[in-house]
């Protein structure tokens, strides 16, 4: 298959996801889906939602999550949704992921002290990256252009996410450590490795060796790969521009597919093996044969494997950060 097929597939997905998903919306919205607003949630938690943060693209909304109202500027987590980079919103995760995600496990996280800012991008075929590479940085300046009025600690972040949005997470702290990388993708990073202090990566999988068709179709449509083959979506493999220096990474990956021969085990891996070639802290979290599906984490309340790496993962946050 090339762009024309990969691009077919995922629109005939697409479409099928927004008619049953997310009626009345289309991929990518100039304006929120909900009137900005603060409000309290049971539990004390505030929620500040649909803050624009960006003009030069579409979906460029940004929910921020606080423990409480009390207006203490604290360390932040910034948090970007999966999807496939063709669907999945800040609302409600990534639909294909088990339970289609949510807001669940990001709550939590605000519950152990935390900021977290849950961010929105444009979606493809109409905006391919490196565009959502570009519009995490317009995210971060905008960040830290309202850091006071909005009570955020800036000089301690950490980048996170789930699938897609943990590719997001990689490929710009690659861009912050990579000058190099930065100008191939045209991105200026206003985050350095001083104020990035740690990355929780959820289920990435940019290594198309171990790719399938679906994989290969979606990051294909999200690139614009005239062909399925690794070497024709390189450029996102941000293990590969990764030189002498990192940002400590917390590193998950479920069973599927394949358990441990699936793409996300094999990104997982690969990218441990590279920090622990030039000395970065890591920890990578994999259950072999535990039959743990795409997004296990959002079961944590239930599901024991989930709630330990849960756990690992503010650990691990907790020590950078």
């Amino acid at each position: 298959m090339g762009r024309i097929q990969n691009d077919l597939k995922c629109r005939v997905l697409q479409t099928a996801v927004y008619k049953k998903m997310y009626t009345g919306h289309k991929p990518n919205e100039w304006e929120p889906w909900n009137k900005p607003c603060v409000k309290t949630l049971p539990g004390g938690l505030v929620c500040n939602s649909d803050l624009k943060y960006g003009e030069t693209y579409p979906n460029s909304f940004a929910d921020i999550w606080y423990p409480d109202d009390s207006g203490k500027k604290r360390p932040v987590v910034v948090y970007f949704h999966g999807g496939g980079f063709i669907f999945g919103n800040k609302s409600s995760g990534d639909p294909m992921q088990t339970g289609s995600g949510g807001v669940g496990k990001l709550e939590a996280v605000v519950r152990e002290g935390y900021i977290l800012v849950n961010a929105d991008y444009a979606l493809a075929p109409q905006y391919r990256f490196p565009v959502q590479i570009r519009q995490c940085d317009e995210l971060m300046r905008y960040l830290i252009a309202h850091e006071e009025e909005l009570h955020l600690d800036m000089s301690r972040v950490c980048l996170s996410g789930g699938s897609a949005g943990a590719n997001i997470t990689v490929i710009y702290a690659a861009c912050v450590c990579n000058p190099e990388y930065a100008t191939l993708l045209g991105v200026e990073p206003v985050l350095t490795p001083e104020n990035l202090k740690v990355l929780a990566i959820d289920e990435a999988a940019l290594d198309a060796s171990a790719f399938d068709k679906n994989m290969y179709a979606m990051l294909g449509c999200a690139t614009g790969a005239k062909r399925n083959t690794p070497e024709a979506v390189a450029i996102i493999n941000a293990k590969n521009y990764i030189r002498d220096s990192f940002i400590p990474s917390w590193i998950n990956a479920s069973n599927e597919p394949n358990d441990e021969n699936g793409y996300f085990i094999t990104e997982g891996r690969g990218l441990k093996k590279k920090l622990d070639e030039i000395g970065v802290p890591n920890d990578l979290v994999f259950f072999p044969g535990a039959k743990l599906p795409h997004g296990y984490m959002d079961r944590m309340e239930a599901e024991p494997h989930a709630k330990e790496a849960f756990d690992r993962m503010m650990n691990f946050i907790q020590k950078y950060i």
